[in-house]
């Protein structure tokens, strides 16, 4: 099976070629210094390589100057190189460098790494291997088109905000007519989940990538809804499979296919709830890429839930025991998890497009 090579790890490879071959052409040694530094410089994206790369080279020079001033106190030492490090990290995060912080240390210990016979001689040639593989290293980030994450990213995440709440709302619709199933297969939701997965890994290098005027908070908020929608459908697929097993036992105080129509009525409001929650979706997906006024209603739909809080005393008022209370409680499961998914759908909606106006 071929294995695939992405173009982070090309440019990664023909970054380290180059420093090698300018080191071995000036005689700069040891090459390796330039080659790791390379490595430890390559970044994810096009953005990141722009706006980082003044970041590397000032902690490269805070590194490269700190462990030069070290050295020549003859702090070449494990105890010296320690210090180096807690003070880089210190001043770094003084000035707001934490995010670039680790080429600094790496420049830290190349350099006081060296004997400490003519430090200053082994310091100068290390110091030079160092930038010249910082040098490649942010070239390469800015000549080689590094991967764009991000309009991927938009296009799966609008796929898999479909796909994951058809299959939750699904769960609640298989709840709803439970009542008629002789049995019940639970969904394999693995590629939904492998799928989320690829996401959440794509959003770690796309991040970097979205621009001031773009919403990332939007992004952040589908992922999360996702995750929710694919928990959460399992549970209530769980207990659709328990109910539908429940039901068909021996022990069970109702015939197939028997059922009370207060708790009928109850599963008919349900259902309506799935369709609006079906009807907020579509919504959603449609209005990603185009700027959007608020819904007026941001809350609960009151007069939904006030029909639902009566159909549920109705019911209450007429049934007794503990299978009752079992199907109570998994409505009530039901219906919470209904609302979780009305209010974020809302404030997701709210939140506005991919792109504000």
């Amino acid at each position: 099976m071929p294995i695939p090579i992405g173009a982070r790890v090309l440019k990664t490879g023909i970054g380290v070629t180059i420093a090698l071959l300018i080191c071995q052409a000036l005689q700069i040694v040891p090459a390796t210094f330039a080659a790791i530094t390379v490595v430890v410089n390559m970044l994810p994206s096009v953005n990141r390589a722009l706006t980082d790369a003044w970041a590397q080279i000032r902690v490269h020079l805070l590194g490269v100057i700190l462990a030069t001033f070290l050295g020549i106190f003859y702090w070449n030492n494990p105890f010296g190189v320690g210090i180096a490090v807690i003070l880089i990290i210190m001043v770094a995060n003084r000035l707001g460098w934490g995010g670039t912080i680790t080429p600094g240390i790496v420049s830290i210990i190349f350099i006081l790494d060296a004997p400490p016979e003519q430090f200053l001689m082994h310091a100068g040639t290390r110091s030079i291997s160092i930038f010249i593989g910082l040098g490649v290293a942010l070239i390469t980030n800015r000549v080689l088109a590094p991967p764009r994450y991000k309009k991927s990213l938009l296009e799966k995440l609008q796929s898999i905000f479909l796909d994951s709440s058809a299959y939750f709302i699904q769960s609640m619709r298989a709840f709803v007519q439970g009542t008629y199933m002789k049995e019940y297969e639970k969904t394999n939701v693995e590629g939904l989940e492998a799928r989320i997965e690829e996401i959440l890994e794509m959003h770690e290098h796309a991040r970097d990538e979205f621009l001031p005027g773009e919403n990332a908070h939007l992004v952040e908020k589908l992922i999360e809804i996702c995750q929710g929608f694919v928990e959460r459908g399992q549970n209530i697929e769980e207990m659709t499979y328990q109910r539908v097993k429940r039901r068909l036992s021996p022990d069970s105080p109702l015939e197939f296919q028997e059922i009370a129509p207060a708790f009928q009525e109850l599963l008919n409001v349900l259902h309506i709830g799935d369709d609006q929650l079906e009807v907020l979706t579509r919504q959603i997906s449609e209005n990603l890429y185009r700027p959007h006024t608020n819904m007026i209603n941001k809350g609960d739909n009151i007069e939904y839930w006030d029909r639902f809080d009566q159909a549920m005393a109705v019911w209450q008022s007429e049934v007794s025991g503990v299978f009752y209370l079992r199907a109570m409680m998994e409505v009530a499961v039901v219906a919470t998890e209904m609302r979780w998914a009305a209010r974020r759908l809302k404030r997701i909606y709210n939140l506005g497009s991919f792109k504000k106006a």
